[in-house]
């Protein structure tokens, strides 16, 4: 899914994707190293999973937009639920579609030449 994602963005919208990253340290890693924008988060991740990857991001890079890609978030609620920790800036389910995704990136995002990196688990 992680691929379909980045070549996606990488192909139909005009933001670029870095590389993704296979857990949750990683993810948190590559945000520091290449200063990016918005990071992609699956809830289901090896090693810390997206909450705990988000609160961790949120005290280290605040500026970074956070945005959760899973099935886990298909039911309204829990979105909800989720968006009340203030850990992410938006909660979609993969259900919702690439194109969803790519208006709530173009919304949250204020430069489209700006980089994400797509961090998903397969």
């Amino acid at each position: 899914m992680r691929g379909a994602i980045r070549n996606f963005f990488n192909t139909s919208t005009p933001y670029r994707c870095c590389e993704g990253a296979d857990d949750g340290f990683s993810a948190i890693q590559k945000a520091k190293e290449r200063h990016c924008d918005l990071v992609l988060l699956d809830l289901s991740m090896p090693n810390l999973n997206g909450v705990e990857t988000a609160s961790i991001l949120r005290r280290t890079s605040p500026q970074v937009k956070i945005v959760v890609f899973s099935v886990l978030a298909g039911d309204a609620d829990f979105r909800d639920q989720l968006l009340v920790t203030k850990e992410f800036d938006a909660v979609l389910s993969k259900f919702d579609g690439l194109e969803r995704l790519t208006e709530v990136v173009k919304g949250l995002m204020l430069d489209p030449s700006q980089e994400i990196d797509s961090t998903t688990h397969r």
